[in-house]
């Protein structure tokens, strides 16, 4: 008399196969990651709290140096002043959390470019980081070039009364804009690297491309100087073009 031995059931604990994931449990995975990366950026954003004094003191300092009578920010009610450092913290945790959301990310789509993805994550992860730092960097270079094209309309009688929330606003959507938007050129080389797109049919959108980033740098780019939409369209372009050599560089 035989026995029949049971097939062996998946532990509900173990990792599945993400070749063979079904829909539910993809979804399941990215439960996942968004809550680890949520929980990393609740982190964060205590510690930028904590900073909120010292980030401030950065941030005017455009503000200080070029119009000097301005420099003391308003808050327009009683809770003001309260919910502007919260939202401060809360973008600085999103910052501060960056390398978890990037990993979380990339272990989430890796599956997506074959088996040598291990071996592109630190060069990946690593130029995601350095790119958005890179592209908040030049943000907050261009900021005091907006700050005074628009301190210079205060004549005739006409003064700014800054609130600080505006003001903050302001600050951070330009770094944050510039920040993500760096991320340009990592993009378009995955999606050459998973055979989405290539470097022959980047090329030949060039001109889609050159008057599209303008006009995303028009949309994007607060208020209606025309100093930002010029530096990051221009900077937009360039590492368009960067995309597309390094697309050619691994054969795709």
């Amino acid at each position: 008399m035989t026995v029949e031995t049971p097939a062996p059931r998946r532990s509900r604990h173990r990792e599945p196969d993400p070749k063979y994931m079904t829909f539910v449990e993809h979804l399941d995975e990215l439960r996942r990651r968004l809550i680890i990366s949520v929980a990393a950026i609740a982190v964060g954003s205590v510690g930028g709290w904590f900073l909120f004094n010292s980030v401030l003191t950065l941030l005017k300092q455009p503000l200080c140096k070029y119009l000097p009578h301005n420099c003391t920010l308003y808050a327009s009610d009683i809770y003001g002043l309260f919910t502007l450092q919260l939202k401060t913290a809360v973008v600085l945790g999103f910052m501060f959390a960056l390398p978890v959301t990037i990993w979380q990310l990339w272990l989430f789509v890796a599956p997506a470019f074959g088996p040598k993805a291990n071996t592109w994550a630190p060069i990946w992860m690593t130029s995601a980081l350095l790119l958005f730092v890179g592209g908040v960097a030049v943000g907050y270079e261009v900021v005091p070039l907006a700050v005074k094209f628009f301190g210079g309309f205060q004549k005739n009688g006409l003064a700014l009364l800054l609130f600080a929330s505006s003001y903050i606003n302001f600050i951070v959507l330009v770094l944050v804009v510039f920040g993500i938007s760096f991320e340009l050129p990592l993009v378009l080389v995955s999606l050459s690297a998973a055979g989405i797109t290539s470097s022959r049919w980047l090329a030949s959108k060039r001109l889609i491309f050159f008057f599209g980033v303008f006009i995303f740098a028009t949309v994007a780019t607060p208020g209606a100087d025309w100093i930002s939409p010029l530096v990051l369209g221009s900077i937009l372009y360039v590492l368009f073009e960067v995309s597309i050599a390094v697309s050619r560089l691994i054969g795709k």
